[in-house]
């Protein structure tokens, strides 16, 4: 599947654009899921950077998707400011039977996207301040202090 390539400066934009919108307070889901995008695209304008490139290009998004954990850990990003690998959204009926719904720091978007609400020791809340964490990494790693 091919991926569309995006430069340095588009994923700059979108970071600071997307972070600036999911500021609401309070925050629901859709400024959730742009907060979660504005770190991807930040942390993926990090990387380019680290490696003096330009363009994301198809390699480099199918390689980290959506997983903000490999990002960080390709840019060095200590590892209290990385995202719980076990996440877990509110349980829900399937065939009739209660199921648990698992999860990973690759999935956080799809929850946010589609009305789910993470549960347990690290609920939204929680994951915001990770986020809201690793966008100060992201400010430093782009000179936007």
């Amino acid at each position: 599947m091919a991926k569309i390539p995006f430069t340095d400066r588009e994923l700059t934009r979108a970071w600071r654009n997307a972070f600036s919108i999911s500021k609401a307070d309070p925050r629901g889901n859709p400024h959730r899921l742009l907060l979660f995008y504005a770190i991807e695209c930040g942390l993926k304008a990090a990387y380019l950077k680290k490696h003096s490139k330009t363009v994301v290009d198809a390699t480099v998004a199918e390689e980290f998707s959506h997983d903000i954990n490999k990002l960080c850990t390709h840019l060095s990003v200590s590892s209290t400011l990385m995202l719980p690998n076990s996440l877990q959204m509110k349980s829900c009926l399937v065939d009739n039977k209660e199921t648990q719904r698992q999860l990973g720091p690759a999935e956080i978007n799809q929850t946010w996207r589609y009305g789910g609400e993470f549960v347990g020791r690290v609920d939204d809340l929680a994951l915001e301040n990770k986020l809201e964490q690793l966008n100060e990494f992201i400010k430093k790693e782009l000179n936007y202090e």
